[in-house]
């Protein structure tokens, strides 16, 4: 458990002093937000009523531009074989970078987006709903794409089609977090969609470590 978070917080720190990727996918994601009432020519009604489905489209991007060579910069400078050959369980390397990429590139997202569709006078329980879609389905969004990241690790060719094969299984997210986000929500009341939502993010949180562990595995064999 010390070793799981000593990686957690290293790649934080250098993801910070590097300013790498998911730093300008993040600053992407906040210009693109600032920019839709020049998109929409200033019309709230329209922003409000596409600005949740935005906001996840753009979500999606972001992740994908953050995460597409998450592993990529360590495994060619010898980090990665260092960290392997440590005796750190690989299901554990994997976890570690696709929550440090969760921290740095979707926390934040998951802070700014609800507190922006505030401003566009949505109500408070639209604006929860989103906060918490967003918390379960950007974790969801991080697995899916870390383990794309590490099947495509060192190879030159066939890396669109492997990214093009895990595609879809980022539609499904992209569905129950739109509509748990446009759905009600209370303590006494969770959504159908949300609960298919919490029910996909159990799913991957169980499954995706170990097909991570088994990528990372199969590049040192």
């Amino acid at each position: 458990m010390k070793q799981f978070l000593i990686l957690i917080t290293t790649n934080v720190k250098l993801s910070f002093r590097n300013k790498n990727e998911s730093f300008i996918s993040v600053l992407f994601f906040l210009f693109s937000l600032l920019i839709l009432p020049l998109v929409f020519q200033g019309d709230k009604e329209i922003i409000k009523k596409f600005l949740i489905g935005i906001i996840w489209f753009l979500t999606l991007l972001t992740v994908i531009f953050s995460i597409e060579k998450l592993f990529e910069s360590d495994f060619e400078d010898g980090t990665l074989d260092q960290i392997f050959i440590s005796g750190i369980p690989p299901e554990l390397i994997f976890f570690s970078k696709a929550i440090s990429i969760w921290i740095i590139t979707c926390l934040p997202i998951t802070i700014i987006a609800p507190t922006f569709i505030f401003l566009f006078d949505l109500t408070l329980i639209k604006t929860f709903a989103l906060f918490i879609s967003l918390l379960f389905g950007t974790p969801i969004l991080c697995l899916i794409g870390s383990i794309t990241s590490v099947l495509i690790l060192g190879l030159k060719k066939g890396g669109a089609i492997i990214s093009l094969l895990t595609l879809p299984l980022y539609v499904p997210v992209l569905i129950f977090g739109i509509n748990s986000s446009n759905s009600e929500f209370s303590l006494n009341f969770v959504s159908y969609e949300l609960k298919m939502l919490l029910g996909y993010f159990f799913i991957v949180l169980a499954i995706a470590p170990w097909i991570g562990g088994m990528a990372l595995k199969i590049n040192y064999k």
